[in-house]
């Protein structure tokens, strides 16, 4: 019998109204990757009671197709393109556990990853907030395993090609371990942490959303695990990690955190240094490209970036940010 046809599994008689966890998806253009993200949900959580809700914001064909081949999704209508902090935002409100995990449509859980969660949770339960290893193409982690609350000595860190924030490429991540921030396309919140904090900033639209989270959490004594466990493939920006769109969106979630948490000269300098970092990585790829192909899709993807610096520079400022600028001028 296919995943597909033995899912959702029936909630325990014990909670038949409760679930034990809401697994909560921001879906957008999602078609190619959402079914094998929803497939691998009943094998990955198989000794609790989960629900399922999905928002689209993007064309509607996303939650057309879950609407039609998983009638248990519930399915929260779309109010357009409204970023992934308010669509996680909109599903939180609707969810009914009281363990909220937030699922990229790109993520394919590992079998028994959500029980590994709980079960972690249990462990760890003074924690607000645990999150799961997730694995590249080749079964090795990948970057969204060292999530870091920006930092000048970060930043500065990645002009020298020794980020902080670079995988241990020797390391498995087997074990639980306490960290400062977790990715957010694979991480479960206590519904009472996440109330506290007022959920995600919608003043972000995508990329440094779950950070901030992050960084609020910590400012009202909360801690936060990754529990070794818990795994899944992710399928980073629908295999286009490089993309021009994609990096332009992360410096300028880079940059709201700046802007909203940090003095107006620190925020300059981090700019500083994230443009620094786009230009050198532009170079490069227009340097030894030829010879090195992934050296110029590294190179092609951050050209736009390095060349349009005042576009991601404010953010999403309302009216000097990316989202208003790229209304003026689209990549």
């Amino acid at each position: 019998m296919s995943v597909r046809a033995s899912w959702p599994r029936p909630m325990p008689e014990s909670k038949p109204e409760t679930p034990d966890v809401s697994i909560l998806i921001v879906a957008y253009n999602s078609a190619q990757v959402i079914t094998a993200c929803i497939d691998a949900i009943a094998m990955a959580c198989t000794r609790h009671a989960y629900e399922v809700l999905m928002i689209d914001n993007g064309d509607g064909t996303t939650a057309a197709l879950v609407g039609q081949a998983y009638p248990q999704v519930r399915i929260i209508p779309g109010r357009g393109n409204i970023g992934f902090a308010a669509g996680n935002n909109c599903l939180a409100a609707e969810a009914r556990a009281p363990l909220l995990l937030l699922a990229n449509p790109d993520l394919e859980m590992h079998a028994g990853a959500v029980d590994a969660l709980l079960d972690g949770a249990a462990r760890h339960s003074a924690a607000a907030a645990w999150g799961g290893v997730t694995l590249d193409r080749t079964g090795h982690p990948d970057l969204g395993n060292s999530v870091h609350v920006p930092s000048l000595r970060e930043m500065a860190s990645r002009l020298v090609g020794r980020s902080m924030a670079r995988v241990d490429e020797t390391s498995t991540f087997e074990h639980d371990e306490q960290v400062s921030a977790l990715s957010g396309g694979f991480v479960m919140f206590s519904r009472q942490a996440w109330d506290e904090a007022g959920g995600m900033d919608e003043r972000y639209f995508l990329y440094c959303e779950e950070v901030d989270l992050f960084y609020r959490l910590a400012g009202m004594g909360h801690v936060f695990w990754r529990i070794g466990a818990a795994r899944a493939f992710h399928d980073v920006g629908h295999g286009n990690d490089f993309s021009a769109a994609r990096l332009m969106y992360r410096a300028a979630g880079t940059m709201q955190f700046a802007r909203l948490h940090w003095p107006y000269p620190k925020a300059v300098t981090a700019f500083v240094l994230v443009w620094l970092g786009a230009l050198q990585r532009y170079i490069a790829g227009k340097a030894f490209g030829a010879r090195h192909p992934r050296l110029r899709k590294i190179g092609d993807g951050y050209g736009p970036m390095s060349r349009r610096p005042g576009h991601w520079r404010y953010g999403y400022h309302p009216t000097k940010g990316l989202l208003a600028k790229l209304k003026r001028a689209p990549l």
